[in-house]
Order: C-alpha cells, then sequence, then structure tokens
C-alpha cells in the first residue's frame, strides 16, 4: 500500500505499528517513473518473504517530513539530488527520528556516494544500474532486518561468548591476544587470546576490513575514511596503513553501493 504526490496510488492513513512483523518503507524521488520502478521491485519481493509492507511515496523531500509517524520508518529510498531539498538532509532528519532506519541513497552519479557519510547510508544505488544493484540492496536489507544474527565465537579463561556481529565495531591485536571493541569507544566486549588472520572469513563476507597489521574493523559503523584514518560512528579512530589505504577506501564504497567495477 502506498501514498503518494503522483496520481494513480492508493493511499493510507499510518504506518504498520508492528515493526517486528511488517516493513515501513519510504521512497521520495521527484521522478515519479523511477520512484515507482523501486516500488514495484521492493514490496513484492518482501512480501514474497512473508513480510508485509507499508509504502509510502514521495515526490519532494517536504512531503516526506510532513508524513506523520516518520520514527516508525525502516527503510528509505531516497534520491540524493532532489529539487528543492537534498535527499542528504532527509535522512538525517530521519536519522533524527529514528536512528535504526535504513537508508538507501539513489543517484546517477558516484561521486555523490561520499556525502551520505555524514548520515550512516546503508547502501547506494547507482541509477544506471538499477537492475543489477537493487535486488542485491534488497537481499541485505531483508538480511540486515529479517535475518538470523551472525556472531563470532570465542573462548578465554575457558569460558566460550558468542558476540554478535552487529555488535563488534573493531577487533584489533595487541600482542598474543584480540581485544573486541563496541559501541561505547576504549570499553571491550571481550577479550581472547588468537590473531587476526585467524579470524572467519565469514567475517569478511559480512561488512569487515581488514585496516592494517593491527585492527579490522566493521564497516557498517564506519563515518568517515580520510587522512589515512577511519573514524568510527562511536569517536574512535583507527589508523590505516599506507600501503591498505587506497584498498580499503576502494572495499569501503563498494560494500556501501555494491558498485563493484563501476
Amino acid at each position: 500500500m502506498c501514498i503518494s504526490g503522483a496520481a494513480g496510488l492508493p493511499r493510507v492513513r499510518s504506518w504498520c505499528d508492528d515493526r517486528g512483523n511488517c516493513m515501513n518503507l519510504l521512497i521520495c524521488d521527484d521522478d515519479v517513473t523511477f520512484a515507482e520502478k523501486v516500488r514495484s521491485a521492493a514490496v513484492p519481493f518482501f512480501e514474497a518473504n512473508n513480510v508485509p509492507v507499508q509504502c509510502m511515496v514521495c515526490a519532494s523531500a517536504e512531503e516526506a517530513q510532513a508524513l506523520p509517524g516518520l520514527e516508525n520508518c525502516q527503510l528509505a529510498f531516497l534520491d540524493v539530488d532532489l529539487v528543492t531539498a537534498s535527499g542528504i538532509e532527509l535522512g538525517r532528519t530521519l536519522k533524527q527520528k529514528n536512528p535504526k532506519v535504513l537508508l538507501v541513497y539513489i543517484s546517477a552519479y558516484l561521486e555523490f556516494a561520499p556525502q551520505g557519510y555524514t548520515v550512516s547510508a546503508f547502501r547506494y544505488i547507482l541509477k544506471g544500474d538499477i537492475q543489477r544493484m537493487l535486488p542485491v540492496c534488497l537481499e541485505d536489507v531483508y538480511q540486515e532486518l529479517f535475518g538470523a544474527r551472525r556472531v563470532l565465537e570465542v573462548e578465554f579463561n575457558r569460558e566460550t561468548k558468542q558476540v554478535p556481529y552487529d555488535d563488534i565495531f573493531s577487533l584489533e591485536s595487541e600482542g598474543r591476544r584480540v581485544l573486541v571493541f563496541g559501541e561505547e569507544p576504549h570499553k571491550l566486549l571481550c577479550v581472547y587470546y588468537g590473531k587476526l588472520s585467524e579470524l572467519p572469513e565469514d567475517l569478511f563476507e559480512n561488512g569487515f576490513v581488514r585496516i592494517g597489521r593491527s585492527a579490522v574493523v566493521n564497516m557498517k559503523y564506519i563515518q568517515k575514511i580520510a587522512g589515512y584514518k577511519v573514524r568510527m560512528r562511536n569517536g574512535a579512530e583507527l589508523s590505516v596503513s599506507r600501503a591498505s589505504y587506497a584498498e580499503v577506501r576502494r572495499l569501503y564504497l563498494e560494500w556501501k553501493g555494491r558498485f563493484g567495477d563501476e
């Protein structure tokens, strides 16, 4: 179901309030035809996975900001370059309302991608490659919101601990130990004896990247990469080796947007 400034779409009065069993989706693009292309792919995808969808479609940031109950929005597809107000500003408003909302930015140009650093965009999609990128993005969204939680299993002092990937901001090597940090900077989630080279491959297949000899970070929580440093969303800063810097930046942008060889 959708609400939109565009003619021909059915109207609904409110968002779904049972977010554990449904999807509240916002699409904001001043190109109505393109917005419909996103809607016609996203809604059937989630419904095929037994997730009912409440979808709002807007043609401007102002129209979207006027919607009641924005704090219930779970996923937003936003055009970066809206006519009157930027999609980045709209994303910032949505994050203020609901810090857990997933923001997917849509643009005709790759150079707009770094702007999403400031609002922790979940993915970027190039309009010219929508057929390839959108299905992958939707699958990632589904796994993020409704999939089973992946965990890192470690042993220390004869105890086994399972740490969800989503809770990990960084893993840092210190001598023979690996220090695992979460949302609170400098506060350990756990520590164990081991090497970063022994981390499971599955970790790196799910958004983690090694930034040097002594640190691995969760790309999901990167705020910015600049000046041979990674700044995390919790304020922590970690050095990136000069040898790895260009590759880390490339991997991060590729992961954020699934741009592949673009």
